[in-house]
């Protein structure tokens, strides 16, 4: 979650603004301290246009620097 919040180059305000929900209660599903209901999984998905198995089975940060390497060789 963080990964995808800062490649947005938004706060943790901000976006917990936009789901609603108080930022100390995102900076805990962001740390992993405690998880997010479904409904807050699925405003998460819309507003980071992933699909939810995305968001909870892929570690985007990685992914991304695989893309980059093959991407420049």
């Amino acid at each position: 979650m963080k990964y995808l919040r800062e490649q947005k180059g938004i706060s943790q305000r901000e976006i917990a603004a936009d789901l609603t929900i108080t930022r100390a209660r995102y900076a805990k599903y962001e740390e992993a301290l405690s998880e997010p209901p479904i409904e807050v999984l699925l405003k998460l998905c819309q507003y980071h246009q992933i699909s939810i198995d995305t968001l909870i089975t892929v570690d985007l940060k990685n992914l991304n620097q695989k893309t980059e390497l093959i991407e420049n060789s």
